[in-house]
């Protein structure tokens, strides 16, 4: 057989697999389609890949698949400037005396608050609250944190960030939404994220009213780099996953 043939044979053979694949996938959504978002879907046949090659397994098999139509994904993003004061670090706790002025509180984050780190914000400062809020507001097509809560506002002077939460909460419920899992991820050389996350984790089911087992949190430092390695800031990325009501 010459080469070209071979070539000619090797693209035909590519577009009829495409199309059978497309076929398919068109079969799948009539049928999600007409049954809705329960949909008991079946595999006539599997290929299981191993070391000894491939084999076929020719067991009709049923499986459940849950399928949602209209899931949202939100992200959300904050930071925020901090101070440490170290062991008779008399000059540091001096120059936090003077920030105060400029709103430096106790740094409180997911809930927990850190004794000796001061954060500089308008409200409490907690930036996983914040950016969870974010990612629940841009996931449910909402205006953002900083337009709903101003800090231009004094209403929002020194406020607890569990009140923007629980907005956030109601806001879904309103929208016919439920939270099917959060991811969060603070990059900070301090606090250590490791000695505070399970707390973190029960703040935020309690307030959400959702398992924990839907919250994942994770630390990461900047290895030193930028103003976060230099213990000047925090910051954290928050991701949502939003399921409509059945």
């Amino acid at each position: 057989m010459k080469y070209g043939t071979i070539k000619s044979y090797i693209y035909y053979m590519v577009l009829l697999y495409y199309c059978m694949i497309i076929s398919k996938i068109g079969d799948a959504n009539k049928y999600i389609k007409k049954r809705g978002n329960n949909s008991d879907l079946f595999i006539n046949s599997l290929t299981i890949d191993n070391r000894k090659g491939y084999r076929k397994v020719e067991k009709k098999k049923k499986f459940k698949v849950q399928v949602y139509n209209g899931m949202r994904i939100g992200q959300g993003y904050d930071i925020h400037q901090i101070k440490v004061k170290t062991e008779n670090d008399d000059n540091k706790m001096n120059e936090i005396k003077e920030y105060n002025i400029q709103n430096f509180k106790t740094l409180t984050i997911g809930g927990v608050k850190i004794n000796n780190i001061y954060v500089l914000s308008h409200s409490d400062g907690d930036i996983i609250y914040h950016a969870l809020v974010d990612s629940i507001l841009g996931g449910a097509g909402s205006y953002d944190l900083g337009t709903l809560f101003p800090d231009k506002s004094d209403k929002y002077k020194n406020k607890n960030s569990a009140c923007f939460l629980r907005y956030a909460r109601m806001l879904l419920f309103k929208k016919g939404y439920i939270i099917g899992n959060v991811d969060i991820n603070i990059i900070a050389e301090v606090p250590k994220i490791n000695n505070i996350r399970d707390e973190i984790i029960q703040n935020i089911s309690q307030l959400l009213n959702i398992s924990e087992s839907q919250i994942n949190v994770k630390g990461k430092t900047h290895e030193k780099l930028g103003v976060i390695g230099e213990k000047k800031a925090i910051e954290c990325f928050a991701n949502v996953l939003l399921i409509p009501k059945t």
